[in-house]
């Protein structure tokens, strides 16, 4: 594979990274459980991080890094939706990203590339994990609180504004 062809390759997990990252972000605002919201905290932490690294590969292979957006029509069916099929729909994109990317992946040549993809995959397999507890209502999806502690209240889509 030639720097310029790998580079479009980057170029094309970047933008379907983006849309992921973006569409989980609008999704992410209509978590109100502590232990979910703080979990997709996390995995878009992660993805940030993931971006990083495809964008950082593909201005060393002399590539532009693609600028990405959704429309609104992308994120306004997010509104309303319950918290249980909002996860699901953030698992199953997932997955599917998985998929589709693992084959590209094991046939890269470049040993760093492929490695740096292999560890973002198995990162996001992690959080394919994280989606799942959630579904399942788990409130250690971060670890185990102190014994007798009750969690109250829901997190708020915004921050209040004085």
């Amino acid at each position: 594979m030639t720097p310029a062809e790998l580079a479009g390759l980057f170029q094309s997990l970047y933008r379907e990274t983006s849309e992921l990252l973006l569409l989980r972000q609008a999704r992410a605002r209509s978590i109100t459980s502590y232990e979910a919201n703080n979990a997709y905290q996390q995995v878009l932490g992660r993805q940030d991080v993931h971006l990083r690294w495809i964008s950082d590969a593909i201005t060393d292979l002399g590539g532009a890094v693609p600028e990405v957006g959704l429309d609104e029509s992308q994120t306004s069916t997010v509104k309303g939706t319950d918290v249980k099929t909002i996860v699901q729909l953030d698992a199953k994109a997932q997955q599917a990203f998985i998929e589709r990317w693992r084959a590209r992946v094991e046939t890269m040549s470049n040993a760093r590339h492929r490695k740096m993809l292999e560890l973002m995959l198995g990162e996001m397999a992690e959080h394919l994990r994280v989606f799942e507890q959630a579904l399942e209502g788990r409130t250690d999806i971060l670890g185990r609180h102190t014994e007798g502690k009750i969690l109250r209240g829901v997190v708020l889509p915004a921050r209040p504004r004085d």
